[in-house]
């Protein structure tokens, strides 16, 4: 769901999850209201404070039911944000190394063709590094 509101907002995904959860959390507080409210009318009318009128427990359900999904669309929120921040560190490290092994080949002054062959050598390293153990691609 979080994609397609993502999609047609021109947000991020993680943006649109956070928007869930506000829609979900005002929700429940719009639900609560409504069973305040007659909650005091209730007790206004001489009413038993420990047993809520009729009319009332389908409000109490969707309390609940707005709650829990707002926990849900919350604990997604949370989960993008750390796989979010995860990529973006994942990002910064191939960047590091990127740079590094650039700097490293430029300071050795390779022709052309050695500075191919070093690259190919730290692309299968990097890409073996990377590999469950004894599993080499191919």
């Amino acid at each position: 769901m979080a994609q397609e509101i993502a999609a047609e907002r021109n947000i991020t995904p993680h943006e649109a999850l956070l928007g869930l959860v506000q829609t979900a959390s005002a929700r429940a507080t719009w639900t609560d209201t409504i069973i305040a409210t007659r909650m005091r009318e209730h007790l206004d009318a001489g009413g038993d404070p420990l047993k809520p009128p009729a009319d009332v427990m389908p409000w109490l359900k969707q309390s609940r039911e707005e709650r829990k999904l707002a926990a849900t669309t919350a604990k997604q929120a949370v989960d993008a944000g750390v796989m979010v921040a995860l990529e973006r560190r994942l990002d910064l490290e191939g960047e590091l190394v990127a740079t590094v092994l650039g700097g490293v080949l430029d300071s050795l002054n390779l022709d052309p063709d050695q500075r191919t062959a070093a690259l190919g050598t730290a692309q299968q390293l990097l890409l073996e590094a990377g590999s469950p153990a004894g599993n080499t691609p191919e």
